[in-house]
């Protein structure tokens, strides 16, 4: 393994699942998984809802034991590893709120030093250097006396990421960490953890279906088919056709232009979309939305140009009607071609 003689996380032949009335494997979800992570990098793993994505994280923090096969963190047997010295390696963050009246964030994020401690809790001031640095690192300063439970959702998951960091683990695992938090937040989050890798060396794996979000920031992506497992970094896996298979025969798409997935349409016919990026990319992605194929060639029966008067853009369709303005894409989609059928 070039530059570390240990992987920080190695899969061998983990099957994972429930145990259900006492028949071994009858809930198997996914097997066998043989993946590594030699070091300190970003790993998102993308699939659809039960596929088992919680349950393999679970799994890798030990939450929940493997039905077969096991779970090395740093060249240690997580099943043969003792909780105490598990809890120093490996850290957990879930969907779960925290949600406990009267406390406060700085002793939520405190809670993360609880593998160091002695029996009383007791904090040291060595202890008290690296919960102060998890919350300088998440942003969180100003939330410092603030009680959980007066949290937006965005700052308690800012506060769980600093819990985890006060932990001082070589791996932190996320379920959704971006799940129910709006668009800034959630690239707020991703940017975090991010910084985590590059700057603490640590090995970050978290689920997400922010597909988008993600590609912008992770190393590399688990991508769980009902075909089985592929990895590789975002680029690779577009390159192998590897997100065509997240939902099989559904009518879902992956958008390669746009990084995202869309329902499949019927395209009715070409029209051709003329002028500057972004305004023409826009127009497309709205033609695209209502059945057409959007092209540059001249030879179709409707051509539109987008064209600026002064500083607002105008929409000029030249048809067999002649050529007819539009002040916006809303007007220029809903007024005139989904109501003339052109």
């Amino acid at each position: 393994m070039i530059g570390s003689e240990k992987p920080m996380l190695r899969l061998e032949d983990l099957q994972i699942g429930y145990y259900r009335s006492g028949r071994r494997n009858e809930g198997r979800i996914y097997s066998p998984l043989n993946l590594e992570a030699a070091g300190p990098e970003m790993i998102g793993i993308i699939g659809r809802n039960g596929i088992g994505k919680s349950t393999l994280l679970r799994t890798l923090a030990g939450i929940q034991p493997p039905l077969q096969g096991k779970v090395f963190i740093r060249g240690s047997d997580s099943r043969k590893t003792a909780r105490s010295e598990l809890a120093r390696l490996i850290s957990f963050v879930s969907t779960e709120s925290v949600r406990v009246q009267n406390l406060r964030v700085m002793e939520l994020v405190s809670m993360g030093r609880f593998p160091y401690t002695n029996w009383l809790g007791k904090l040291t001031g060595d202890d008290m250097r690296i919960i102060q640095d998890a919350i300088e690192h998440t942003g969180i300063q100003h939330l410092r006396h603030k009680p959980v439970h007066k949290l937006s959702d965005g700052e308690r998951q800012k506060v769980m990421i600093a819990r985890a960091l006060a932990q001082d683990t070589p791996v932190i695992i996320l379920d959704e960490p971006t799940a129910f938090l709006d668009l800034p937040a959630r690239h707020e989050i991703l940017r975090i953890l991010s910084n985590l890798t590059r700057q603490r060396s640590k090995l970050i794996v978290f689920s997400t279906h922010d597909l988008a979000i993600a590609m912008d920031e992770v190393d590399k992506l688990w991508l769980m088919t009902d075909e089985g497992l592929l990895e590789g970094a975002p680029e690779d896996l577009l390159i192998n056709h590897g997100f065509a298979k997240l939902f099989g025969n559904s009518d879902m798409e992956f958008d390669t232009g746009n990084m995202a997935f869309r329902f499949s349409r019927d395209v009715s016919r070409n029209i051709s979309v003329h002028g500057d990026d972004p305004l023409r990319i826009y127009t497309c992605k709205a033609m695209e939305r209502i059945g057409y194929r959007t092209i540059r060639d001249q030879d179709t029966d409707y051509i539109i140009h987008i064209n600026m008067a002064g500083n607002s853009p105008q929409w000029v369709v030249t048809g067999k009607e002649g050529q007819i303005t539009f002040p916006s894409i809303y007007a220029l989609t809903t007024h005139f071609i989904k109501t003339n059928r052109i």
